[in-house]
């Protein structure tokens, strides 16, 4: 037997994490209730590891437009590091925590009930995915949202209100102007091919810093590789296992030192970059073009774009059927600039009232 617990607006919230195993792999829900409200928000992740905790309330906090004054957990990892003799807390979450203004409570071991809104969400999250079925975990959230969004407009069993529309009603706490980066912090070495590895897999960095330690910032998205206070290497995180992600211009200096490879190198980190790079390097080919020197020159462009514009520009190229040109014009400043105008020549015709600046001094 329980006493019943009871809770006032913008008092609390309630964070759990569930697993789900699904064909594809097993996924790992974020669930946020709001205690009074029961406004739930969901999300699931690869993994239940720091970046994907954080980012899970930061989502659920921007979603809700506040934050509860407390937060409960049960003995999660990422919060609670140990318990006896006293309790200690995970030190980045507190950061966080203390970043948002918000106070956490850890709940006893065993006692269920202590947060319970958030069980109860747990089990219905579980009944609709064990009825569905989901390609990836990218369907798995798409689908989840709305079922998430249903539920939140349906009449709850408990408060025979409307969780959306009580959420109107809670008193949060207003979102700090500067946001938090969910990140979390690795170290590891570079090996001598001037590859870091991360999760069984290998991102590439400069050259210069082979033999290096480095620390990496893990997002939910991507990796900052930085050595010595300095970001050497940004990639876009892998999903998969194994994978090998490497950008072409880290490999520039080592490439002038092997000049006789270079051409065949150029080409053959150009052609790993991308799917749409191989296929315009063998569309260029077909064409009668030169496969190394288009490659060479798509290298050049490296310099100075990124590459995810690179791989948008190429993408845009194989849709249209155009030329190394294209690319050139669309990236780089030296090149000819491509002439753009909108459809309907009316709005380039703007007109704007002058204000006196005596006008703003109501404002200092």
């Amino acid at each position: 037997m329980y006493h019943e617990i009871e809770f006032l607006p913008g008092e609390c919230a309630q964070i759990d994490w569930m697993e789900v195993n699904l064909p594809f792999g097993r996924a790992h829900g974020f669930v946020f209730v709001f205690a009074w409200s029961r406004y739930l928000f969901v999300r699931f992740y690869p993994r239940s590891s720091m970046e994907f905790f954080l980012d899970g309330h930061i989502e659920a906090y921007r979603e809700a437009g506040g934050a509860a004054r407390e937060n409960w957990y049960d003995n999660l990892k990422s919060v609670v590091i140990k318990r006896e003799p006293q309790i200690i807390y995970n030190a980045q979450f507190i950061d966080y925590m203390r970043h948002m203004g918000v106070s956490v409570h850890a709940c006893n071991p065993g006692k269920g009930n202590e947060k319970g809104r958030v069980e109860r969400a747990v089990r219905d999250i579980r009944n609709f995915v064990e009825t569905h079925d989901f390609a990836d975990i990218r369907d798995l959230n798409t689908k989840t949202d709305i079922w998430r969004r249903r539920w939140n407009e349906r009449i709850h069993r408990s408060t025979h209100a409307i969780p959306a529309s009580m959420l109107e009603e809670e008193s949060f706490l207003p979102l700090p102007p500067i946001p938090y980066k969910p990140y979390r912090m690795v170290q590891a070495i570079i090996g001598t091919t001037a590859f870091i590895e991360f999760d069984t897999n290998r991102y590439s960095v400069p050259t210069d810093y082979a033999s290096m330690a480095a620390s990496i910032a893990v997002y939910p998205d991507r990796l900052e590789i930085v050595v010595r206070g300095r970001k050497i290497a940004s990639h876009e995180r892998s999903s998969g296992r194994y994978c090998k992600v490497e950008h072409p211009a880290h490999r520039e200096k080592l490439l002038q030192r092997t000049p006789h490879a270079k051409n065949e190198r150029i080409d053959h980190l150009m052609t790993n970059m991308g799917q749409e790079v191989a296929l315009f390097l063998a569309n260029a080919q077909e064409q009668g073009e030169d496969r190394l020197t288009i490659a060479y020159r798509l290298f050049r462009i490296l310099k100075s774009s990124s590459k995810a514009m690179l791989l948008s520009a190429v993408r845009e190229a194989n849709t249209h059927r155009r030329s190394i040109r294209f690319v050139e014009q669309t990236l780089t400043p030296a090149c000819d600039a491509v002439e753009v105008y909108p459809q309907n020549a009316s709005l380039l015709d703007i007109t704007y009232r002058t204000r006196e600046l005596t006008d703003y001094d109501e404002l200092t």
